[in-house]
């Protein structure tokens, strides 16, 4: 569960009734992230992959090009959040960087813009994590996890924030659901072992 940044070519032609931009798929990005970006709601890959003709949303390609439309209604809200998607992507590559301090000014900044922009949000609390700031990121990963129930990473990174501020039980919870999720997901296996342990509970 790394940064994940949105490769975004926005460039505006007419539709119809409305707007649209191209945006080019980044490695690991999927149709309900994008959708999320965008549109501020995942629901709608929906209408991404009916859009683009994808018979299997699960199934993108990096380096392929969607069309992603808007109506009016929606455009301001896709302008704001293509504004913070710019400082999103300066925050992703400072952080691969490792310049923390940096990335964490641009991620701040992204979400002045769209404060709904859940990437920019995880990896927020992923840069405040790895600065010892974990009661912070732990705020931001609780919000994520409620809002997204399914997303394997958010519950990782609470968890791995839980074991950080020495609250084990909780962080073995984190780790259970994440493994109930994704149940080969190895760094969960180790963060559940290590969560136990520190409990003093005997391994499961």
């Amino acid at each position: 569960g790394c940064s994940k940044q949105v490769n975004q070519k926005a460039g505006e032609t007419d539709v119809a009734q409305g707007h649209s931009l191209e945006h080019t798929v980044a490695e690991g990005e999927t149709l309900r992230r994008i959708a999320d970006n965008y549109y501020g709601d995942p629901e709608l890959a929906v209408l991404i992959a009916t859009r683009n003709g994808i018979s299997d949303p699960d199934r993108i390609v990096p380096g392929s090009v969607l069309i992603l439309d808007f109506d009016d209604s929606q455009w301001q809200g896709a302008n704001q959040r293509s504004t913070a998607l710019q400082a999103y992507n300066k925050g992703v590559d400072l952080m691969a960087q490792d310049r923390l301090a940096e990335a964490e000014k641009q991620f701040r900044l992204a979400l002045g813009t769209a404060p709904d922009l859940q990437s920019a949000s995880y990896n927020l609390a992923l840069v405040l994590s790895r600065r010892g700031k974990n009661s912070e990121a732990l705020v931001l990963l609780e919000k994520l996890t409620t809002a997204n129930p399914e997303a394997v990473d958010f519950h990782f990174a609470q968890g791995h924030c839980l074991f950080q501020l020495t609250r084990f039980s909780e962080a073995a919870t984190q780790f259970e659901t994440a493994l109930t999720l994704e149940s080969n997901h190895k760094r969960a296996v180790f963060g559940l072992a290590r969560s136990l342990q520190e409990d003093g509970q005997k391994q499961k």
